[in-house]
């Protein structure tokens, strides 16, 4: 190092400094993106897939037609086809005088069981519908269609070839 507090005469410290961050970072976003679990691909194929609507009202099962669009609630982003829906009586816990709770039907209220159509393909790591947008069981979802906009829980995912 020189007087000028370059090396060889050449390069500053600070640029060799300044050099060496940017390769590292460089190198984190290469490994980032095409680690080998992120890329290894199962093949496309259809995606079926259920989300599970707790307690809504009993009339808003108006709001549920086979052939319906959704679509991601936040990024708008379309995610499938409503092919079915069911529902089912909505239980709660109740607790009684004693102490002990029970298991009790709520007047007016059901789950519904929307039952989701998509292309998608899965990697080793993850399920992806209609292109980037990730789909996990037990994942909580807000979903939007012409008719109403609600928050559910994927029930269930099942990747077809």
């Amino acid at each position: 190092m020189d007087k000028n507090g370059k090396l060889f005469g050449k390069i500053s410290i600070i640029d060799l400094a300044v050099i060496l961050v940017v390769l590292v970072v460089a190198i984190g976003a290469i490994y980032r993106f095409t680690a080998p679990g992120a890329a290894v691909t199962r093949g496309d194929g259809t995606v079926n897939f259920t989300i599970i609507l707790e307690g809504p009202r009993a009339f808003t099962l108006e709001n549920y037609e086979p052939g319906l669009r959704v679509y991601d609630r936040r990024s708008n982003q379309f995610i499938g086809i409503l092919t079915d829906f069911e529902y089912a009586q909505h239980y709660v816990h109740r607790t009684l005088d004693d102490g002990t709770t029970i298991q009790a039907a709520w007047p007016g209220h059901v789950d519904i069981y929307l039952h989701i159509l998509a292309h998608g393909h899965a990697t080793d790591t993850a399920i992806y519908v209609e292109g980037t947008y990730e789909i996990a069981a037990n994942a909580v979802i807000q979903i939007r269609t012409r008719y109403v906009e609600v928050e559910g829980r994927v029930h269930w995912v099942d990747v077809a070839q």
